[in-house]
């Protein structure tokens, strides 16, 4: 009985742990570029980028993603709501290829080596900020390029008592699910 009264006490903390340990965040500093990734429906992330360029964190921005409606993909979406922001359109650069994070790394990176960058600074989702941090610290560094995880500071996902709204425990099923895959795929 007292066991089964910890658990139910216990449980909460466990599964905010649980969220809390797929947010990863490096402390911000200046980078050469902005790296976007594509993936969420709500802006958050462009937003989140748009604000590091208005601070003056890069110079450049580099919208990732690919096919998102006919003839138009996500990259290009983003840079549309960058535009409007008000970033000039000169300073964004398009990955429209990809279709997963491990995609992003790979197309950004001849990109990122062709301007000369040496740094960037990646924004993500805090939910997806631990598997994007594999990978692309996986692709990255190889290439003497660093890579600072940033994840959009305003999000609608909350680590508390995520579990009771179906949106936020999807996105953590969907994180965990992936991270196994992508372990086994060598990005650990």
């Amino acid at each position: 009985m007292l066991i089964a009264f910890v658990t139910y006490l216990a449980y909460p903390l466990v599964l905010e742990g649980m969220a809390n340990y797929l947010v990863v965040q490096d402390k911000l500093e200046k980078a050469d570029v902005i790296i976007v990734l594509g993936g969420d429906n709500n802006g958050e992330r462009v937003s989140q980028g748009i604000r590091l360029y208005k601070e003056g964190f890069a110079k450049h921005l580099l919208m990732s993603g690919g096919s998102l409606a006919w003839k138009l993909t996500c990259a290009q979406w983003m840079k549309r709501q960058a535009v409007e922001s008000g970033v000039p359109a000169a300073v964004i650069l398009l990955q429209d290829r990809s279709r997963s994070t491990i995609e992003d790394a790979k197309f950004s990176l001849p990109i990122i080596k062709n301007y000369g960058f040496k740094s960037a600074i990646l924004v993500t989702s805090p939910t997806h900020s631990r598997r994007a941090a594999k990978v692309f610290r996986r692709v990255f560094p190889r290439e003497g390029i660093k890579v600072i995880i940033y994840p959009a500071q305003k999000s609608e996902f909350n680590p508390h008592l995520w579990w009771t709204r179906h949106e936020d425990t999807a996105y953590v099923v969907w994180e965990y699910v992936s991270l196994v895959l992508y372990f086994f795929k060598g990005y650990n």
